[in-house]
């Protein structure tokens, strides 16, 4: 393509320089840039340093003839128009000549009249091709790019199902979940209402005992569910500021003692660092008070559970909640964050509503923290949490 703004920029080679030179002239008279040269050789060197627009060259010529010279520049410069200069004996030459890159020829003698539109020809040649040359490129791009979409939209099709799915599910679930103690509330209601009442005081005891336990139940599960929603919806409010980490401990410890009791563990508190962590207080102790009291329900019995801390990557501090429970196989880990899995342990005798982990590990990434867990079976678990720790420091 003719550079925009610019005379085209010819470069003329002819043995002969009177002629050579003559050439020149007149096509700079046309408001031609013209540059002249003798060889071959020396043409295909300047080629090599220097950007033309159109190669005019003599077919017959000592060393590098006008042949060999269109088929090397061709190499240099693919968008190189070339036209050759014979005489009248040798046309032959010159369409063997097109058939290996040039343009055009010219017979010898020629008449300014005639070179002009021949180079007019070529030059608008080599500009279409060099734009064809851009719109195959932008239609290759737009190509990628339209594949890429494709590929994004397909990904993003796929990703609405599995949420899609995944949605199902936990509607199921939770329908089945919220049914149960529901059920069982209505039941020993319906059964109180009725005839078959219990009639000693121990009986009713036991009843409204049932009636509460499915209640709590019900009411843990329901603001289990509530939580989790807020942080899919991103509504949960979180407040991240400096917190004492000792302090964070130290509560959880007194809200821990009486379940521990109950069960018969015992808690093991090593020295707490007294740091500073950036996080939310409230949640960071409803995410420690989970971890201890699954550690604590599903711990064998007399069993242990530590609640210690350790300083990892600089600016980090991991809290451990290791205990000596039943553990968790390799295949229960990879399900151990999903939503009303309750990993095989429905039947046992310890209530859950199989949320508490999902809720957990939503809870902590939205506290900017990490949480992850090792475990063994019939050896134990131990869950961490990973904070960034702040540089405030408590007196």
């Amino acid at each position: 393509m003719t550079r925009t703004g610019k005379a085209p920029n010819i470069l003329i080679v002819d043995d002969e320089a009177v002629h050579m030179r003559a050439l020149c002239d007149i096509l700079r008279h046309h408001e031609y840039t013209t540059t002249g040269l003798v060889s071959g050789e020396a043409a295909l060197k300047l080629l090599q340093a220097e950007q033309f627009d159109l190669l005019l060259s003599d077919l017959m010529m000592p060393g590098i003839d006008g042949i060999a010279l269109v088929q090397a520049a061709s190499k240099i410069d693919s968008n190189l128009a070339c036209i050759i200069m014979t005489g009248e004996g040798s046309i032959t030459s010159a369409v063997q000549a097109m058939k290996v890159g040039a343009h055009d020829y010219i017979v010898k003698p020629f008449k300014v009249s005639v070179i002009l539109p021949v180079l007019a020809r070529a030059l608008e040649t080599r500009r279409l091709r060099m734009e064809n040359i851009v719109l195959e490129q932008r239609q290759l791009a737009h190509a990628a790019e339209l594949k890429q979409l494709n590929g994004e939209l397909e990904l993003a099709k796929k990703e609405a199902e599995r949420a899609n799915h995944e949605k199902s599910n936990f509607l199921s679930h939770m329908s089945h979940e919220l049914r149960t103690p529901l059920n069982a509330i209505l039941g020993f209601a319906q059964i109180l209402q009725s005839g078959s009442a219990p009639t000693t005081s121990e009986e009713k005891k036991k009843f409204a005992k049932n009636i509460e336990d499915a209640g709590k139940h019900l009411l843990t599960l329901i603001n289990e569910v509530l939580d989790l929603a807020q942080i899919e919806s991103g509504t949960i409010s979180v407040s991240l500021e400096p917190v004492s980490l000792a302090a964070v401990l130290e509560e959880c410890r007194t809200m821990i003692a009486p379940i521990a009791q109950k069960y018969g563990i015992s808690m093991f508190y090593p020295e707490y660092m007294d740091v500073c962590v950036f996080s939310d207080e409230t949640r960071l102790k409803q995410v420690l008070i989970n971890l201890l009291s699954n550690a604590i329900k599903y711990n064998h019995k007399n069993g242990t559970v530590t609640l210690d801390c350790q300083l990892t990557d600089v600016g980090r501090i991991r809290v451990f909640v290791i205990d000596t429970g039943i553990g968790l196989s390799s295949e229960q880990l990879k399900l151990i964050f999903q939503p009303f899995n309750r990993l095989g342990r429905e039947k046992s005798k310890e209530e859950g509503t199989g949320i508490g982990l999902a809720l957990t590990k939503k809870i902590v990434e939205t506290i900017r923290a990490e949480i992850g867990v090792v475990s063994r079976l019939n050896i134990g678990s131990t869950f961490w949490i990973e904070l960034p720790v702040h540089p405030v420091v408590f007196q």
